[in-house]
């Protein structure tokens, strides 16, 4: 394989690339990570491109411009992994493009040799390449967990481990130590190998990209938009295989029925936002009172519902009466008082149904309600 056939593979590698970034951004363009990541692929690729036909003239000014494309393309792809983990974006790259283009000028106007020139924007690149792998690392909280967070890292460090390679190369040739001039060597540090590099990196980006749409639907699918908490088809699910549990292991189960009080006065006074606010705070005052196995999950409209495993009758009325102290503390807007009822049922017998348990529970409710609101009736 000669350099113009591995550099022009290199090359539609790059266009390929971007061309799926521009299909992922143009399905979902809200997602600013793709966009970046398609102008990265194109103009590294445009930068290959003006190297690959200036390998033999050595013109001074493609060779700035390819360099300072290349570098502006690594830039813009560490601020797609900056949008991706929702990071601040960073003027550090900008600084490195300014520091390679003023090197280079001064290279330029110094009438260094074409290695000269090379060799100042493969330290920089290397720069932006450990830039793109610390903010993943801090992205996905340190190691990965998965073989998917596992790819983009991997490409990198092999990216990384090139241009190393190729700076001791380019450090030989400027002594004289070395000639590599269309040897195998070149063509692999120069082409082959960022091939492979780049693709893993991409492949990598791409993957994330998709298993956090994966994970955010899957977490649509069962979870309150307003609330955070679990919707009413996956608390059902969840309460049902509690009971199923709880039945077979003959062990305690409670469910609480919660609903706020006089909720429409909310509505009818500061408008549906303030209600939407109210069903919010009231959702998080409740997920931070109940325990990490606890299901907790919004039923509908001011409603909740919370499965209890383990909790028997006597335990049941401490979670009630911490439940409504715990509301009774929280003000709307700092000032208007806000309280809940609560129904309780534990499990009566072995053979109690998930819809009995239900009903048990709601009839607590509705008890709650009728003796002056703001407590718990089990």
């Amino acid at each position: 394989m000669d350099s113009l056939t591995a550099g022009i593979a290199l090359i539609l590698v790059q266009f390929c690339i971007a061309l799926v970034m521009a299909g992922v951004y143009f399905t979902a363009r809200t997602e600013t990570c793709t966009r970046y990541w398609s102008l990265a692929s194109c103009l590294i690729a445009l930068g290959i491109l003006v190297a690959i036909f200036n390998n033999r003239a050595f013109d001074p000014v493609a060779i700035l411009f390819a360099s300072a494309t290349i570098v502006t393309g690594g830039i813009l792809q560490w601020h797609g992994i900056l949008a991706f983990y929702k990071q601040p974006a960073s003027s550090i790259g900008w600084y490195i493009l300014v520091i390679m283009l003023a090197a280079m000028a001064t290279a330029l106007f110094f009438k260094a040799v074409p290695q000269q020139r090379l060799f100042i924007s493969t330290p920089l690149v290397t720069v932006v390449l450990i830039l793109s792998l610390r903010t993943i690392w801090i992205g996905q909280g340190g190691w990965p967990r998965s073989f998917v967070q596992a790819l983009a890292p991997a490409g990198i460090i092999l990216l990384l481990i090139n241009n190393c390679v190729r700076m001791v190369i380019s450090g030989m040739q400027l002594t004289g130590h070395l000639s590599l001039d269309r040897s195998i060597l070149e063509i692999l540090a120069a082409f082959v190998v960022p091939t492979a590099g780049m693709l893993l990196f991409s492949i990598g980006l791409l993957l994330l990209y998709f298993e956090r749409m994966v994970d955010e639907n899957r977490h649509l699918a069962t979870h309150d938009e307003l609330s955070r908490l679990l919707n009413r088809r996956a608390i059902d699910a969840g309460g049902e295989r509690e009971l199923e549990l709880a039945l077979r292991l003959k062990r305690h189960l409670t469910v609480a029925f919660i609903d706020i009080d006089m909720f429409k006065r909310f509505n009818d006074e500061f408008g549906h936002a303030s209600g939407d606010m109210v069903i919010t705070d009231v959702a998080a005052i409740l997920s931070e009172t109940c325990r990490n196995i606890d299901l907790v999950g919004r039923y509908g409209g001011e409603e909740f519902l919370i499965v209890l495993p383990g909790v028997n009758q006597d335990d049941a009325m401490t979670v009630g009466q911490r439940l409504v102290e715990a509301v009774h503390r929280y003000r709307f807007l700092g000032v208007h008082p806000v309280t809940i009822s609560v129904g309780l049922a534990t499990l009566p017998d072995m053979t109690c149904s998930w819809d009995q348990l239900i009903r048990r529970a709601d009839a607590a409710l509705y008890e709650a309600k009728s003796l002056g609101r703001n407590r718990y009736c089990i």
